[in-house]
């Protein structure tokens, strides 16, 4: 079943079941975004953890945005199956100029954060990293 929810923004994404694979994890978010769509900004405050987010992009014209030593950087998506893991709490929205799924889980803090996505055959091969 898809809900339409703003989520601190002016435009909406659509919350979708988490794929089946990941029952295991600690899911945080199943979106789907349309073109146009986005997340507004937002830093998971209250939870010292870290995300891993797997993300399908149509086109790659879609991403995040981190604010990195007060200076916001943008990461594009690329096409097909990525992921990218950061900690929270910390500064980030999504955009989305194409077709873009998003599922996140709850990892332990990380050392070295990936902010740029690296690239997967599939999306169960992310059962192979986080």
């Amino acid at each position: 079943m898809m809900i339409k929810k703003a989520l601190r923004a002016d435009k909406y994404c659509t919350r979708i079941e988490p794929l089946k694979f990941l029952k295991n994890k600690q899911v945080t978010g199943s979106f789907e975004y349309q073109p146009g769509d986005q997340q507004g900004w937002h830093n998971n405050f209250g939870t010292n953890s870290a995300r891993c987010y797997l993300v399908w992009s149509e086109t790659g014209n879609s991403g995040m945005r981190f604010v990195i030593n007060g200076k916001v950087e943008t990461f594009y998506d690329i096409p097909g199956w990525q992921y990218r893991i950061f900690n929270v709490p910390q500064p980030h929205c999504v955009f989305a100029n194409c077709k873009r799924k998003s599922y996140g889980w709850k990892l332990k803090t990380v050392e070295n954060e990936i902010l740029n996505p690296i690239g997967l055959e599939n999306a169960e091969a992310i059962l192979h990293v986080a």
